[in-house]
Parts: structure tokens; sequence; C-alpha cells
């Protein structure tokens, strides 16, 4: 099960919490801003969504909040923890073990199988430093990652590499992945923009239903209104900044 929150003296349920983010990006001679003073809180067990036109800044704000890029301005803090003044080193670490990520498209390993990929984030926990006693041995990754395709329902497809996979069969192979270390919080990025309908609704559900069975944060960025109303709560925005 995920972790508690530290003793920060920050409410037990807030799970994410960002304060002023800024990000600019230079064009050319131009500095363009992408966020401007964004704050946010996400509580743990709910479902955000984040709508907004293509440049926007959901994205950007994403990755900010995923500690895949720095603000100019303003801090992340991940289970209580603050991030601004963090090593590279320690932000993967906490990346491992808090966060998961499922992007729209799968961006899975076209060399491995569907439980070798799914098993990559354990198996990355042994290359980086800290209590070794508490990795799991090679044979438990492998039994975690088969439970896990077998939530989303690929039992059947183990063996299969992405290419022998139908598009939305690779999403479910990469949420699974995305979740097979149990993160504290799923962070999505139109992950049903590039399925169908039916798949679209498919790969929605199955997250509702593995953030229920295992008391994740959603924080998930769409384009599609539809689905961000089945959320708790949905915010807007526009120029970097919420609506």
């Amino acid at each position: 099960m995920n972790n508690p929150l530290p003793n920060t003296g920050l409410p037990a349920n807030i799970v994410l919490q960002a304060t002023n983010l800024h990000r600019s990006f230079s064009d050319g001679a131009k500095s363009v801003k992408v966020l401007n003073g964004i704050n946010l809180e996400v509580i743990a067990g709910e479902t955000l969504t984040i709508v907004g036109a293509s440049g926007s800044g959901k994205s950007s704000l994403l990755h900010i909040l995923g500690l895949l890029d720095q603000p100019n301005q303003g801090s992340v803090s991940i289970m209580g923890q603050p991030q601004h003044n963090s090593t590279e080193l320690s932000q993967c670490m906490v990346r491992n073990k808090y966060l998961g990520f499922v992007y729209q498209f799968h961006h899975l390993l076209a060399d491995f199988d569907a439980l070798e990929n799914v098993a990559m984030p354990l198996l990355l926990a042994h290359n980086l430093p800290g209590d070794r006693t508490a990795l799991l041995p090679i044979a438990a990754i492998k039994q975690q990652a088969t439970d896990m395709l077998a939530k989303v329902g690929l039992s059947h497809r183990l063996t299969h590499k992405p290419s022998e996979l139908s598009g939305g069969e690779r999403q479910r192979v990469a949420l699974a992945r995305a979740l097979v270390h149990q993160p504290a919080i799923l962070l999505a990025d139109e992950p049903t923009g590039n399925l169908d309908r039916a798949n679209a609704e498919q790969i929605y559900s199955l997250i509702e239903e593995l953030k229920t069975a295992m008391g994740l944060a959603v924080v998930l960025v769409t384009h599609d209104e539809t689905l961000a109303k089945r959320g708790n709560r949905i915010l807007q925005m526009r120029d970097g900044q919420w609506v």
C-alpha cells in the first residue's frame, strides 16, 4: 500500500502541492511564459482533471509536478517532501517511489515483452541507492508485474511484445507499468488521446477502478471534456494560469 505522509505539518490528505510555479522557455530572442503563478493541492484518493487548449501549459505543469522539469520559480512538495532544493538523485528516488506516469503514447520498450516492460520500474529500483533490504527479489518482481497485468486484463499477453498488441492493449500495459510499484500519485497526460472512444472509456474506467483499489491520487490532463467531467475536480488552464 501507499506510504503515509512524513510528519511535516501538512494535512495528511495532501499528497502533492505546488506553490507559485512559473516556467518560461526561450524562443530565439524571446522568452515564452508557459506557467504563471500556478498553485495546486492534490488530495489522496481524488481524480483531478486539468483541461485547456493546446499550448495552455497543461503538459508543462505535469512535467514539473512529476519532477521531469524544473520551474524558474516556485516549489513542489510530494508526500510532504519539498523538492526545490533536492538533488537529481533524490528526485529520481522520489519519482520511483511515489509517482506513476502514463502518456498519450505508450512509450513501451519494443524489444521487451509486456511482462518485462511492466517489471521495469521495479528492476530500476535495484540501481538506486538506499535500503537494499527493501528491494524485491527478481522472482517477486516478476510475480508483482504478472499480478498487475492481470488487474488490467492482460494475463494472456504476458509474453507478447508491443508490436503484437493492439493500441488499447499497449496502453493497458503502460498503465500497469505506471502502477506496478504502487505509487501514491498517478500523473496521466492525455492517456486516452490516441485511442478510439471504446478503448478510451475502458482505459479511463481502469484508471478509476485501480485508483479506488490502490488509494491513488490521479492528476489527469485531457482534451476530452466527457472524461474530464467524470473526475472529482476539474481545473481549466489558459495562458499558464487557472481560469
